[in-house]
């Protein structure tokens, strides 16, 4: 599947922008990143395939459903969780041919 140039999360569009160079998180580097303020969602080309690609905006989608819903995730570990339900996600996904 191919990544969209826009995606819509909780009715709000996000421009969905794929970079050639690093994207950081303060002082850590990272496969992708969503800016609620400005409605992007940033995947950077250089770290990985095209299913990686995809993995990391589930992975944006999945913050940008918890930024909406209020969710906090502080006593586990936000990053944690979201990798891995954007992980399982992306499983499902896949295996039932709608990537």
């Amino acid at each position: 599947m191919k990544i969209p140039g826009k995606i819509n999360i909780s009715g709000m569009e996000y421009e969905v922008i794929i970079k050639d160079q690093p994207l950081f998180c303060g002082n850590t580097r990272a496969y992708g990143h969503i800016d609620f303020d400005s409605k992007q969602i940033l995947i950077d080309n250089t770290l990985r395939d095209s299913q990686g690609h995809m993995q990391t905006l589930l992975h944006e989608i999945i913050h940008g459903i918890t930024n909406d819903r209020d969710i906090d995730f502080t006593q586990q570990g936000e990053e944690t969780i979201v990798d891995q339900l954007a992980k399982g996600l992306y499983q499902v996904l896949k295996d039932n041919k709608i990537f």
